[in-house]
């Protein structure tokens, strides 16, 4: 299987994982990795189990997530935010 992103590029690279969202094939590039901590009640309250998990997404559902868009070079930008009707 071949990276999505890449392919868009016009490039060919194998993938690595896939996007925990949407099920996009990515390569190491292009994918991000977060440490996730799953918590679980135990006695009073929660507690988190560790190791930290891993959590795998493709550029688009990672920005789309964080609040962030990628500009032309694929470095992360703040997403402006437009109120409903105007533009």
């Amino acid at each position: 299987m071949n990276c999505y992103d890449c392919a868009i590029e016009n490039q060919t690279t194998t993938a690595t994982a896939v996007c925990r969202h949407c099920g996009a094939a990515v390569c190491a590039e292009h994918a991000h990795v977060i440490a996730e901590a799953f918590r679980h009640f135990s006695g009073m309250g929660p507690a988190d189990r560790l190791p930290l998990a891993r959590r795998i997404s493709c550029g688009t559902c990672y920005h789309a997530e964080h609040g962030t868009q990628e500009s032309v070079d694929g470095t992360a930008a703040p997403r402006e935010h437009v109120a409903r009707g105007q533009r």
